[in-house]
């Protein structure tokens, strides 16, 4: 990514992480859930966690993201926190695809998990007016075009269905974003 796009934090003193990510998983049981998930999945992967724990964390996210959007206020469902869980699901899911999952046939009860995943993200990005709409949480914003833009599992699908129309176009001179259009999130 260029840095004048989406800024690294080289010197460690960003709170972005503190605030709006951590911040939001205290208020939020399917963000909170969403994240344990993550955490789980880490801890199996270095030996020290069990699948149960992963499956875990996994049903109570999903079962507070579908809550979300069954509540008759329907920002509820596309809220940043929300949005945050069903993006750290998608990880997760990426992340299940690893060999190391293989014998595990994670997928018999529930398949095609990270594409549900994929295909309820971009909705929900879409029914709040696009990646610039989520401007309240910055650091979401940069994850999810990281993760989107990046990713070898979501591309050659491109990101940009998820900008809005008037968003600028990025410069030329940057070979990845030739034609495209980009956010400013302005981390800092």
């Amino acid at each position: 990514m260029a840095p004048g796009i989406i800024a690294v934090d080289i010197r460690h003193r960003s709170t972005l992480m503190r605030s709006d990510w951590f911040g939001t998983a205290i208020s939020n049981p399917g963000f909170m859930h969403s994240l344990l998930c993550t955490v789980a999945l880490h801890l199996y992967i270095v030996g020290r966690g069990s699948i149960e724990t992963i499956l875990h964390h996994r049903a109570q996210a999903i079962a507070a993201i579908n809550a979300a959007i069954s509540h008759s206020d329907v920002n509820v469902g596309i809220s940043d926190a929300n949005i945050g869980a069903v993006f750290n699901l998608l990880t997760v899911e990426e992340g299940l695809l690893l060999p190391l999952f293989e014998q595990e046939r994670l997928d018999e009860d529930q398949p095609n998990q990270r594409t549900v995943h994929m295909n309820g993200l971009r909705r929900m990005v879409q029914l709040r007016g696009g990646l610039m709409a989520i401007s309240s949480n910055r650091i979401l914003q940069a994850f999810i075009l990281w993760c989107v833009e990046w990713n070898p599992h979501t591309r050659p699908e491109p990101v940009w269905h998820m900008l809005t129309e008037h968003q600028a176009f990025y410069s030329s001179r940057h070979r990845f974003f030739r034609g495209a259009k980009s956010i400013n999130t302005g981390l800092y």
